[in-house]
């Protein structure tokens, strides 16, 4: 059966060759898929409109935030309850979609990611290493272990999505997404799927530039969070709307990059600090920082992998131009696997 309340949305920049196939195989499940031509220079919205969807356009790249925005508010004002985010480029199955279906109508609460490790070894190592590292950050703020944060094959409930201000651009929305929601007590559940790379298909995340927005974003989100649950003791659910928790410190984008580069330089000192009084207020009785306990991580073992970011990234850009000139390292992937693969206390099986 087509499901009518739930919308398919894609963000598609230049994939004419591919959007069509990923168009046509959602209209199997779902009425309406919308697409955002974020000003792509080949035929990417006549194959899409040609396929069945309906396409937004944008007269100029705006990146994946800004599309997706356009997306929701599509969705939204077409009264949908739900949508389901797919990637423009084949690599999520819209066959999976009747199992998002399946578990939206138990829990419609949700949100459902998209999980590709049940078979990690299909994922290439270094998209693996980013991935590890990133969940090991965004299930901090998000209270929750969410075992693939960057997966971009998601079911979004639009009330979860009217509760968040999405300020971010580009990726980085998509984590602001997770970390807003499971900071505000939102269940995220993992689902499971195939992890689908076509050969010579264009990535659009810059390996650098993406991954430093999304570092810094993450990074100042968590000393704001944990700032906030020092001095409110039983804290655990700090985003509770527009203006709120991280939010509070939003302005404009210049002066958003300006906090977070701040962040990320006393971040150090600040953990330091938040672990040494939530390890005191716990022996005083006190609940200061709650969710650094959740993930049953050790404190010290903690302490050492936000230490050690820094030196991950580094090493990590290092040895990226380095595999470009023959140059092939590992350390990267050691220190990820030691450091930032650590399973959660009561993580979903």
């Amino acid at each position: 059966m087509i499901r009518q309340n739930v919308a398919a949305v894609i963000a598609a920049y230049n994939a004419e060759e591919t959007i069509a196939g990923v168009v046509s195989e959602a209209r199997r499940h779902l009425a309406l898929v919308l697409v955002a031509d974020d000003g792509s220079t080949d035929g990417t919205g006549a194959a899409a409109e040609a396929a069945g969807a309906t396409v937004l356009s944008l007269r100029k790249n705006r990146g994946k935030g800004e599309a997706l925005r356009l997306l929701f508010a599509e969705a939204r004002r077409r009264g949908c309850s739900a949508v389901i985010a797919l990637d423009a480029d084949g690599q999520h199955d819209p066959a999976a979609i009747p199992t998002f279906l399946r578990r939206y109508d138990a829990e419609p609460r949700a949100i459902l990611t998209g999980s590709r490790l049940n078979a990690p070894g299909q994922m290439p190592p270094d998209r693996l290493d980013s991935m590890t590292v990133a969940r090991f950050f965004v299930s901090l703020a998000a209270n929750q272990f969410i075992e693939d944060s960057q997966c971009g094959y998601r079911l979004y409930p639009l009330v979860v999505l009217d509760s968040i201000a999405l300020l971010k651009e580009r990726y980085a929305t998509e984590t602001e997404i997770l970390m807003k929601a499971g900071d505000s007590g939102v269940p995220i559940h993992r689902m499971p799927i195939e992890g689908r790379y076509p050969p010579g298909n264009p990535t659009h995340f810059r390996a650098v530039a993406d991954v430093a927005a999304i570092s810094r974003y993450v990074i100042s989100y968590l000393m704001v969070k944990w700032a906030i649950e020092a001095v409110r003791p039983g804290t655990v659910y700090t985003y509770r709307g527009p203006r709120t928790g991280r939010d509070w410190w939003y302005v404009t984008p210049a002066t958003d990059f300006a906090f977070e580069a701040l962040m990320v330089a006393v971040a150090l000192p600040l953990t330091a600090g938040y672990i040494a009084w939530h390890a005191l207020a716990r022996r005083l009785g006190i609940p200061a920082v709650a969710s650094l306990g959740r993930s049953g991580i050790p404190l010290g073992s903690l302490l050492v992998s936000v230490w050690l970011l820094p030196v991950v990234m580094v090493v990590s850009i290092a040895e990226f131009f380095g595999r470009r000139l023959g140059i092939y390292g590992g350390l990267t992937r050691r220190l990820v696997r030691r450091h930032y693969a650590y399973p959660w206390a009561g993580a979903e099986s």
